[in-house]
């Protein structure tokens, strides 16, 4: 046991013998429970890029429709013992950033960081949704804070991730489903495609390995 190990274990004994609660740090629900859980991972696919033995890209994208972002919301709301109020005020901004258009919560990891660049003006990678309708492009993609509430919400974003909301137009046919499309992520290094047409497979939270340079 290191000397960490130690001192926590007697500060636990003590908090203990002075009668004191030690809380768990999981949340309740947990991240793998109810009803967000169940939404989020509905809405969710992964696809790797490799070429031959060379890992490329690994990408995994939550649809952020409506109930998605409404579940988000409610889940937040329990960690955090929101009031009713201030509840309606996050459903009220959930549905106005819905209504403006469509967005993906990607997580994206490339070995080398220079490909990581999903933000950048002129960026290698070209995101669009296919589908019978057409094609539907990316308007833009910004970077998230992969803070802790994100981690709790979304736990296979591991430390060599790199996180974005990639924001689409409103379709002419009406919002999307979370089927019937694929969300394509292409450029010269390959193509990864995260398939909405058939249902989600379980999301393996496996971290890939540290990236060329880290």
């Amino acid at each position: 046991m290191t000397r960490a190990a130690v001192v926590r274990a007697l500060l636990g004994l003590a908090l203990l013998a002075a009668g004191c609660t030690i809380r768990s740090r999981t949340p309740y629900p947990r991240t793998d429970q109810g009803e967000w859980a169940e939404k989020r991972d509905q809405a969710t696919r992964r696809d790797l890029l490799y070429d031959g033995l060379d890992h490329r890209a690994t990408a995994t994208a939550t649809h952020l429709s409506l109930p998605v972002r409404e579940a988000r919301a409610r889940r937040l709301a329990e960690w955090k013992g929101w009031t009713a109020e201030e509840l309606e005020q996050r459903l009220a901004r959930e549905r106005a950033e819905a209504a403006a258009g469509e967005e993906f919560l990607l997580v994206f990891y490339t070995p080398s960081s220079r490909a990581n660049d999903l933000d950048a003006p002129r960026s290698i990678w070209h995101v669009a949704v296919k589908s019978e309708a057409g094609e539907l492009v990316s308007v833009g993609a910004h970077i998230a804070d992969a803070d802790d509430e994100l981690h709790g919400l979304f736990p296979w974003v591991g430390p060599f991730d790199t996180v974005y909301r990639v924001q689409f137009p409103v379709p002419k046919e009406g919002p999307l489903a979370d089927e019937g499309y694929v969300l394509e992520i292409a450029s010269a290094l390959g193509v990864l495609e995260l398939d909405y047409t058939s249902p989600p497979l379980p999301t393996p939270l496996i971290q890939p390995s540290p990236p060329e340079g880290r």
